[in-house]
């Protein structure tokens, strides 16, 4: 992975302010954020993130931090913050750009985007289903502070006039007829949505990136990374995301109906909740649509493979 300078630089600056590093840290990921491995002095490993500037506040991450902290406080594998020389979670390197650390989490990934066949199966999907009610029943209980701050992913987040990852239904990618699937879909969906809240269905903090790359598994179980997308939203939103990397694959449904049967072990599911989950499902593929145009170059291939995505799980719901 090619590194610019002035972003390796400013890594090991961070780095400072959690008492340095063994060696240079080195880039592994970088997409909204920057992400790092390091060991700083120590011997402690740990995932050093940049934030990208404009992405989120540093009310919004700061709030992150916070939950992700109750989170390991409860016994929830998460990689906990890691507090700085100064007992700070959050560095400011100038006006614009600022950094945290995290916990170093020891395993595998059960997916990678670019290596779309997941570790999956009985044991691991109803596991997953089963962190994922854990992960929600923790987070009610929990009395979160006045100044807790995160995106929205309910109603107004997903179809609203601006929604959190961009307007699906909408670009330059689109002709007349793709945008008029689009419309249709938002119309058919935020009635059934709007319905679905009269009938208690109900808002809660969630991850909102249950993706395979964010499912760690190793020799004690599977654990939750890169909470960087949690806003407030739909529980059963975190249960969808879950799966749609697997939408094409023969045992979809088999991976569905796992991580459902884990998570009512703890959480019970209503008959409206498990009814409305292949429309999550969907309105996650289109979101992912949108999210993508303003990241990637006008002529990368992604755009028109996400885009030909949504439009296939559009037609599906406006044909059901």
């Amino acid at each position: 992975m090619i590194v610019k300078p002035s972003i390796q630089r400013n890594a090991e600056k961070a780095c400072l302010f959690w008492g340095g590093y063994v060696e240079p840290p080195k880039l592994i990921k970088h997409r909204e954020n920057a992400v790092f491995d390091v060991t700083l002095i120590g011997n402690k490993r740990a995932a050093l993130r940049l934030h990208r500037p404009g992405y989120k506040s540093q009310k919004e991450i700061e709030s992150e931090i916070w939950w992700t902290k109750s989170l390991a406080k409860e016994g929830f594998p998460v990689p906990s913050p890691l507090s700085n020389k100064d007992g700070n979670y959050l560095v400011e390197l100038s006006p614009e750009l600022v950094a945290t650390a995290i916990q170093w989490v020891d395993g595998k990934p059960i997916g990678k985007e670019e290596e779309p066949d997941l570790i999956t199966g009985g044991k691991i999907d109803f596991e997953l289903g089963r962190l994922i009610g854990q992960l929600h029943n923790i987070t009610k209980n929990l009395s979160f502070p006045d100044w807790f701050s995160r995106p929205l992913w309910d109603i107004d987040g997903l179809l609203g006039e601006k929604p959190h990852w961009g307007k699906f239904w909408e670009g330059k990618h689109l002709n007349d007829s793709e945008k008029e699937i689009f419309n249709l879909v938002r119309k058919k969906a935020l009635k059934i949505l709007r319905h679905y809240k009269t009938q208690g269905g109900e808002i809660l903090l969630i991850h909102a990136d249950i993706i395979g790359e964010n499912v760690f598994k190793n020799d004690t179980g599977i654990s939750l990374i890169d909470f960087d997308d949690c806003g407030y939203g739909f529980p059963i939103y975190d249960l969808s995301t879950a799966t749609i990397q697997s939408l094409d694959h023969p045992s979809y449904q088999k991976r569905c109906n796992l991580i459902l049967e884990g998570y009512d072990t703890v959480r019970t599911l209503r008959p409206i909740d498990i009814e409305l989950f292949p429309v999550f499902s969907m309105l996650r593929v289109l979101a992912t649509s949108a999210w993508i145009i303003p990241r990637a170059s006008p002529n990368n291939s992604k755009i028109e493979m996400y885009k030909n995505s949504a439009i296939k799980q559009a037609v599906k719901f406006l044909e059901n």
